[in-house]
């Protein structure tokens, strides 16, 4: 991914006040001055700084690479570099190009190798080749092996600016200050009328880098808006709640500004399935270079650089934490519903009074006297309100019957055969005599 090679007449983004005008060393003198009074506010001083490596800091998109990036230390003091990542790394220090500060893509980051042969120093490079780092060779670590450290010692004054070629995204920047205890400034590196000269320019009143805070206004509620602004003025913040981004409106008056601002993540937030997403940011519409420096359970500090011309910076999240309006849950109240008690229906039972008196067929019990069933017919008698012949009655009068109408039939039978008898022997006589006359 990395590419190396040797480009003649680099130089170095350090500080160094040259053989010029004295217009020019109290310019440079207010630089310094700037570039020190920032750091007073952001960087943690640290006499022997310790600078760990996350683990998983080779990708790009992890969400934190360091757990220091920027903190100041004098000429002496020991900085250890203790790799918590699961790859080995390899430190070097040099110097950014802000010419190409808007243009850097990882994908083809180009780190060159000062040329220690040629006329310059690496206090003298400037910005006018194409690499994205010009190493300058102050710093260069062993390979540190993941679980490792390594440490080493600053020699001289000023920025230190310490990347991985291989991983350019790990970088921290160390601002080397004179001991406060030190009434000579000893290895400053500076001649003596030159230092007379920056201090004379430091006594100038100039304005002093700070804080800034400006309120936006999300969904009718306001919120103030830390920030660092450094070549650039923001004069607005407006925010889209569409879109869930913030907008800064800003006039970038150096060749290129930087803007540092921390969230609240109560206020402003990029998350995605319940873990830090990161920010997408827009320089008047197209991506434009950040890094993500400090990252708590809090806050997540950005570091963006803001190039020439920029009207407005939009970060998008995806989150207004501050405005979301936390609902009351509704707790139902369970319906109890009573149950329905049927009363039994108590059927009272019928009792059949039984008659005392019983009648015969044909007849039927009124007022408890047996009188004759005027509802049906002789012979018949009424049983489920219909009229059906009686039994009893065609029972006997056929038992009754039976040998009178059995000898009856015998005698009539006895005069057939007498008659049959007699009309046979009349018929045999004729035919007879009827021969005889033949």
């Amino acid at each position: 991914m990395l590419e190396k090679q040797n480009v003649g007449n680099l130089k170095s983004e350090t500080l160094h006040f040259p053989n010029v005008s004295t217009l020019m060393k109290i310019s440079l003198g207010l630089i310094l001055f700037t570039m020190i009074s920032t750091v007073l506010v952001y960087a943690e001083t640290s006499d022997n700084g310790v600078v760990q490596i996350i683990e998983n800091g080779y990708l790009e998109d992890n969400s934190q690479y360091l757990d220091n990036t920027l903190f100041s230390s004098s000429p002496g003091s020991t900085i250890t570099i203790i790799n918590n990542d699961v790859v080995s790394h390899v430190l070097v220090s040099g110097n950014a190009n802000s010419n190409r500060a808007s243009t850097i893509n990882y994908d083809t980051f180009l780190v060159c190798e000062f040329d220690p042969n040629d006329t310059q120093t690496s206090d003298t490079q400037t910005d006018d080749n194409p690499c994205d780092f010009n190493k300058d060779n102050r710093i260069v670590t062993d390979i540190i092996p993941p679980g490792e450290s390594v440490s080493f010692t600053l020699t001289e004054l000023g920025t230190y600016r310490i990347i991985d070629p291989d991983y350019p995204w790990i970088e921290f920047v160390i601002y080397s200050f004179p001991d406060s205890d030190s009434s000579n400034n000893v290895n400053s590196g500076f001649p003596i009328d030159e230092e007379t000269a920056e201090q004379t320019s430091i006594s100038e009143p100039t304005a002093i880098p700070s804080i800034e805070t400006l309120s936006v206004t999300v969904d009718g509620m306001p919120f103030d808006v830390d920030f660092t602004a450094m070549g650039l003025t923001v004069y607005e913040i407006e925010s889209d709640t569409d879109s869930m981004s913030l907008i800064f409106y800003v006039n970038v008056n150096d060749s290129s500004g930087k803007l540092d601002v921390t969230f609240d993540r109560n206020f402003f937030d990029s998350i995605y399935d319940g873990v830090d997403d990161k920010f997408f940011i827009l320089s008047d519409g197209d991506e434009t270079i950040f890094r993500e420096t400090q990252t708590t359970f809090e806050s997540r500090t950005l570091s963006i650089d803001v190039p020439l011309g920029t009207e407005e910076l939009e970060i998008i999240g995806s989150e207004f934490g501050f405005s979301k309006v936390i609902s009351a849950p509704v707790i139902e109240t369970p319906v109890i519903e009573t149950p329905v008690i049927e009363t039994p229906v108590i059927e009272t039972p019928v009792i059949e009074t039984l008659p005392t008196n019983e009648c015969g067929p044909g007849t039927i019990l009124e007022n408890n006297v047996c009188v004759l069933d005027q509802r049906c017919g002789p012979g018949t008698i009424l049983e489920n309100n219909v009229c059906v012949l009686d039994s009893s009655e065609s029972s006997s009068t056929a038992s009754s019957a039976s040998p009178s109408s059995n000898k009856e039939m015998i005698i009539s039978f006895a005069i057939a055969f007498g008659v049959a008898g007699v009309v046979a022997i009349i018929l045999a006589l004729i035919a007879k005599a009827h021969k005889k006359k033949d």
